[in-house]
């Protein structure tokens, strides 16, 4: 046994002596009654986004529930007023925010904690402290299986994407969805009504593997250009990704330059949000903005490495996504020049699926 799970071992035998007390099965809880639901989600902001449908769910069953997020300060953009939850409280990782944020909790008496993406145990320990009787937990695919005796029920994920491993955890309190569409938290506004062709392009992404290939991005850029030259191409990302565009701007065609909008590094969450609602497209690795893309209901190209069971491609309105493989194009020729696993994904490919979901509207 590890030091980390002897430690886990000992955290867990003292959670559950604090628990034991008002400890309550998920069977014995009547969701349409209770008062107070709290939601741990601090993740990033995909996986936040992922949870949604659940909580909307969780919502629809008691609509005058207290129910509370539990996120990390780095999404705090991306909230505002929406029907779905009643407050937002920022935890981030360590031991004094889990117990800061449970004293916090505590005043409210909650009877059910769902824990959607968390830390551990700073999930747990702040639950625990706020004596809430009902505690579950979708433990991730790539997450530690720990702490498991602390759930009155849990998830395992691994094989089906987040949004569905949310769904089944909730249909262990009896609520049942089959809604799987994504929300973004807070208002945005009405889509306009374009005039010529707004291509969004993501960068960056979580590792730099994932990158959205340079050199393929440029070549798209100039084959779009050549039939459609007011197309505009509006680049987004975090600001550890300036680089990113500026290597892209350097690179392309003077004459594609003009029609280039960088908003790389220059948003917050939400006003990222309205640019992705207003594009006519978005190409994007596995990323945020694929997210906000899907719960806006903007079209998009998602590129990935591999087909896999549990991705984190689109689940929802399939009529407004492509989503594309590398592995699907393993004996094309790639640049030298490029670390992307992505890069074996031609230009070409991803002007065919855009042409594929123009042709749909």
């Amino acid at each position: 046994m590890s030091t980390f799970e002897k430690k886990m071992k000992l955290l867990g035998g003292i959670l559950n002596f604090f628990r034991k007390q008002n400890r309550i099965s998920p069977s014995k809880i009547h969701v349409p009654k209770i008062k107070t639901i709290i939601i741990i989600n601090n993740k990033r902001l995909g996986d936040f986004l992922f949870s949604t449908p659940a909580i909307r769910a969780l919502r629809e069953a008691n609509p005058s529930a207290n129910i509370v997020v539990i996120t990390s300060k780095h999404n705090a953009g991306m909230f505002g007023k929406n029907p779905f939850f009643d407050k937002v409280i920022f935890m981030e990782n360590c031991l004094k925010d889990a117990v800061k944020t449970g004293m916090e909790l505590r005043s409210l008496q909650p009877e059910l904690g769902i824990i959607f993406h968390s830390k551990c145990p700073y999930d747990f320990i702040a639950l625990t402290i706020s004596g809430v009787q009902c505690l579950m937990k979708h433990y991730f695919g790539n997450e530690r299986k720990v702490l498991l005796t602390v759930c009155d029920n849990y998830v395992l994920g691994g094989n089906l994407p987040p949004v569905q491993n949310d769904l089944m955890l909730i249909e262990k309190l009896n609520v049942k969805s089959l809604n799987k569409d994504m929300f973004f938290p807070a208002p945005v506004s009405n889509k306009q009504e374009p005039t010529h062709f707004k291509i969004g392009l993501q960068l960056g992404a979580s590792k730099a593997d994932r990158y959205f290939p340079i050199s393929t991005a440029s070549e798209l850029i100039s084959n779009i250009y050549a039939f459609e030259p007011e197309c505009e191409f509006h680049l987004i990302g975090t600001p550890q990704e300036v680089m990113l565009g500026d290597k892209l701007i350097d690179i392309v065609k003077d004459e594609c330059k003009t029609n280039i909008v960088n908003h790389i590094g220059k948003t917050n969450l939400h006003q990222l949000a309205e640019i992705i609602n207003n594009l006519s497209i978005l190409i994007t690795p596995d990323t945020g903005s694929l997210h906000i893309a899907t719960a806006l209901k903007t079209k998009t190209v998602s590129l990935f490495y591999l087909k896999q069971s549990n991705a984190n491609t689109p689940q929802q309105d399939d009529h407004l996504h492509r989503v594309l493989y590398a592995s699907d194009y393993a004996n094309e020729s790639q640049s030298l020049n490029e670390t992307s696993k992505l890069s074996p994904i031609p230009a070409r490919a991803m002007i065919d699926a855009m042409t594929q979901l123009w042709d749909r509207s």
